[in-house]
């Protein structure tokens, strides 16, 4: 079952492959610009709004049907695209963001070294609206 998808990363749940994330944080704000006042309070002028940032930790895990090393890849593919992709996450859409980096924290590994499990948090930037 298809749970969500951010570029080429799917999110899915099924008898032989896992790939979801474990937690999902945005966050969504607004400028505002602070004038003094002489003898008087600051007056706020809101100046429009900020790009919403979203975090997602993934496990890529060989042992659910995505080698930790080709799911490295396809990240890195995506973070050097320099592309905005679609965010799905269920039938909710975030709309487009960029890929601004990867925290990579490499846990199980075979006798050999192969990394078995590799925890990853994604750091995504909403795409800019008013631009191409």
């Amino acid at each position: 079952m298809l749970v969500g998808i951010f570029g080429m990363l799917p999110f899915s749940c099924s008898a032989g492959f896992v790939q979801t994330f474990s937690r999902f944080c945005r966050t969504l704000g607004e400028k505002w610009a602070k004038h003094q006042v002489i003898g008087g309070s600051p007056v706020l002028e809101w100046t429009g709004s900020e790009s919403a940032s979203v975090t997602l930790s993934v496990r890529l895990d060989a042992s659910l049907g995505l080698p930790p090393s080709a799911g490295m890849l396809m990240l890195k593919a995506m973070l050097e695209s320099h592309d905005a992709y679609s965010l799905v996450i269920g039938t909710d859409y975030f709309g487009k963001f960029v890929l601004e980096g990867i925290d990579e924290e490499r846990r199980h590994f075979t006798g050999a070294g192969i990394c078995l499990v590799d925890e990853v948090t994604l750091k995504l930037t909403e795409h800019s609206r008013g631009w191409a």
